[in-house]
């Protein structure tokens, strides 16, 4: 599954980050930040502006604009003739106690916009960590390589990260991560040997049931869209149920492609004369393809089952089968999870497959 977002080559130009004054400058304001989250109660003397430009690589000019920033704001003070110091007035805690900080990261960190699953899956997860008195970033990564993203990652001063959409090429950079003292806790469809604490939802097991009520309503020509990584799992599940009845599965499958949208390509086959049992659309397709059904005068009450995810709902009008993913549940299973590694580093790894119940949604009369 690729973590990338696609826009992010347009987004962010600037894509190297070594030697970039506003990379750094992150750094040192991070580094401060830290001396201050890690030593609640106390006046901490920050090293000399000469002996930061040296840890940092940078003009002594650009640690005086980071400092002068951090004074106006509060974090710090200058006392004349001694030194820099940070300022203990329980900006972070107001009972001097230090609560982990824990970063959410979904992807590659460099995602311009979140669609409705991915951040409920930030949201969910973040609140419940909150509740239970951790505190948590969200992080934005410039870095591309895997050596860079560990340098970026480990400079944010983190106990434990959880990490959203991890795919299976980033399990050598999150086994550095882990050696190099930051608990790391995912949620993607990484393969059950890999050894983290994984979290995800069933949702083979949730196209498996999709796939066992249309074989109960003999339906049997099925329209899929779209498929890709996110979906992938959920159109397995639709397959093997029919496979495993011994019944044939007409599928058509639909992804973007280059040289037509998969709203093109639906439209092509329905004009052919090719209508759908049923229908499942994925993510916010639905009210796209609702449309293009209603223009082929294709009935989605009698005629086609059409199955989605009751978040993508957004009409009345709406008949079918809909999934209702537990994200509240999957954030407090690993805010818990996270709290677990916390006082225990060398607990075993667990993977966790949280179910997607299904129910049946009648249109309003």
């Amino acid at each position: 599954m690729s973590d990338e977002c696609p826009l992010n080559r347009k987004v962010l130009p600037m894509s190297n980050v070594r030697g970039r004054p506003v990379q750094e400058s992150l750094k040192i304001r991070h580094y401060v930040m830290n001396l201050i989250y890690t030593h609640p109660g106390e006046a901490v003397m920050l090293p000399s502006s000469v002996e930061l430009s040296r840890m940092f690589g940078v003009a002594r000019s650009t640690v005086t604009l980071v400092l002068q920033a951090l004074t106006r704001e509060g974090y710090i003070e200058g006392k004349r003739g001694i030194g820099t110091f940070t300022k203990c007035n329980g900006t972070f805690f107001p009972d001097r106690r230090k609560a982990p900080l824990v970063g959410l990261l979904y992807g590659d960190g460099k995602f311009f916009f979140y669609e409705y699953s991915a951040w409920s899956l930030l949201s969910c997860t973040g609140r419940s960590l909150t509740r239970s008195l951790r505190m948590v970033r969200h992080l934005s990564l410039v870095s591309m390589s895997d050596d860079e993203m560990f340098n970026e990652i480990r400079s944010q001063y983190l106990d434990a990260l959880v990490w959203f959409n991890a795919s299976e090429t980033r399990l050598p950079l999150i086994r550095r991560l882990e050696e190099a003292g930051i608990l790391i806790v995912t949620c993607g469809e990484l393969p059950e040997e890999a050894a983290v604490d994984n979290f995800r939802f069933d949702l083979h097991g949730s196209g498996r049931e999709m796939g066992l009520r249309l074989l109960a309503e003999g339906r049997r020509r099925v329209f899929f869209a779209v498929e890709n990584d996110a979906s992938r799992s959920r159109l397995r599940g639709f397959e093997d149920a029919y496979r495993e009845a011994g019944r044939k599965l007409d599928l058509h499958a639909f992804r973007e492609e280059p040289s037509s949208s998969v709203f093109d390509q639906i439209a092509a086959k329905l004009e052919a004369g090719v209508i759908p049992d049923a229908f499942y659309t994925h993510g916010e397709y639905l009210s796209g393809i609702l449309e293009l059904l209603k223009m082929h005068h294709v009935d989605t009450v009698s005629q086609c089952r059409m199955l989605a995810e009751f978040h993508t709902i957004h009409t009345p009008e709406f008949c079918g089968i809909v999934s209702e993913v537990p994200f509240e549940e999957l954030g407090d299973r690993i805010a818990r999870r996270v709290s677990e590694r916390l006082a225990d580093a060398s607990a075993p790894p667990v993977h966790v497959a949280l179910p997607v119940p299904l129910k049946v949604l009648q249109a309003a009369r």
